[in-house]
């Protein structure tokens, strides 16, 4: 009879990740990336081409103008004009938007012509700019004197 020395040799599993495991590592990397872009430039100020920004409505309503009338009553008080209701133009109408400068000036001109000879206007306008609003017109002076 032959002794039987045994040589234990303890083997380990390998180390298995699961599915679930890496699904979620997986979205959690996307997810990351995703965010940091955007935050990366808008939160932090740093531009970089490993990592995409994000602007959103980058050119919608761009050049378009947002402008506000005044006209001066004989008590000298600057009341709102309704531009509207002064040129009996239906709200929903190509008066609705204005669209560049040249139609701010159409507009302008109608106005004073509506309101009569003197009358004392005021506009407020400025149109919209990649960078921001920009100041077209102040009320600082009659628009109609001109």
């Amino acid at each position: 009879m032959a002794d039987i020395v045994s040589i234990r040799v303890i083997a380990r599993p390998a180390v298995r990740v699961s599915a679930g495991r890496l699904r979620l590592v997986a979205f959690i990397a996307i997810a990351a990336f995703m965010i940091a872009g955007p935050a990366a430039e808008q939160v932090f100020g740093l531009r970089t081409d490993w990592l995409r920004s994000w602007t959103m409505f980058s050119a919608i309503g761009v050049g378009v103008i947002d402008a506000s009338f005044e006209i001066r009553q004989p008590d000298g008080a600057l009341v709102a004009l309704d531009r509207f209701e002064m040129l009996g133009a239906a709200r929903d109408g190509k008066l609705k938007w204005i669209q560049n400068r040249e139609d701010l000036a159409s507009v302008i001109k109608r106005l004073c012509t509506a309101a009569g000879p003197g009358a004392d206007i005021r506009v407020r306008a400025r149109q919209a700019a990649r960078n921001g609003w920009q100041i077209i017109h102040t009320d600082a002076e009659n628009a109609c004197a001109d």
